[in-house]
């Protein structure tokens, strides 16, 4: 073997050794897929919000699991909800907005929106001593009542196009308005159903001062939203959700954080 030769294999047993070592430490692949950063604004609970500094709820949980599913990275982007829509499409910082967006025609001209995974609407949160008087949503629409609701929102949409006559007040956050509504701050909050489910928390519920009205007062879808410009994305969204859908995962995730649902069922009459 000349010198020339030996020197080849000596270069090529070096590389190796090198690909080894990098593979020994853990070093990602060259076509190893790059993170999914989910833009979240956690001032919705329970599908976002945060506790002890860290981010939780239904969202959270979905991403958790979405990384698992498609085997990429998963990166929580904490962005306030004002700036999602331009941190996804402008400035391109996040793949995906995951913060219980509802799908409307205005939002649609801008992203796109993977399937639904939960059909909710918004509902009224009151105190309890004040169900006699503002016992439906119609009681609501008079002067001297005070509504809040979360600013930017379909809850505000609502309050703006429905309730002329009373005095309406824009809140951060769920958390704030509730916060106003025990304090005497406003007569009523309107907010979206999983919020007001997560207040009253079902039949054994310990909360004795705020109740809410059963009522839907809009029919609305929540789902991810997209760039228009990435089909791919979408497509592999939509391709987990079904299957979740079929093996239960989406249930488990909103039993867990959900545990009063209320559906409507038709009740016929018995025979005499």
């Amino acid at each position: 073997m000349s010198r020339a030769t030996a020197g080849i294999f000596g270069r090529l047993a070096a590389l190796v050794v090198m690909l080894a070592a990098l593979c020994a430490s853990g070093a990602p692949a060259a076509d190893a897929p790059p993170p999914l950063r989910v833009g979240i604004a956690p001032n919705y609970p329970p599908l976002a919000f945060k506790e002890n500094g860290q981010l939780k709820g239904i969202e959270v949980d979905f991403a958790n699991h979405l990384g698992k599913a498609l085997g990429r990275e998963v990166v929580l982007v904490e962005t306030p909800w004002d700036d999602l829509s331009k941190a996804l499409i402008e400035e391109k910082t996040i793949d995906v907005v995951m913060s219980g967006t509802s799908i409307t025609e205005k939002r649609k001209q801008r992203v796109d929106f993977t399937d639904p995974y939960l059909t909710v609407g918004q509902m009224v949160l009151i105190r309890d001593a004040d169900y006699p008087k503002l016992r439906n949503a119609r009681a609501l629409d008079k002067k001297g009542v005070r509504v809040g609701f979360v600013g930017n929102t379909t809850s505000e949409h609502y309050a703006h196009k429905h309730l002329g006559q009373a005095t309406l007040e824009a809140f951060p956050n769920t958390d704030a308005g509730v916060a106003a509504l025990r304090e005497d701050k406003i007569d009523a909050f309107i907010a979206d159903a999983t919020a007001v489910w997560r207040v009253t928390g079902g039949l054994l519920s310990k909360e004795t001062q705020l109740r809410g009205l059963y009522t839907l007062l809009t029919h609305e879808q929540l789902a991810w939203a997209v760039r228009k410009d990435d089909p791919k994305l979408r497509a592999q969204l939509n391709a987990v959700l079904k299957r979740w859908k079929h093996d239960g995962t989406l249930e488990d995730i909103l039993d867990h954080w959900i545990r009063v649902r209320k559906t409507t069922i038709e009740v016929k009459p018995q025979p005499e």
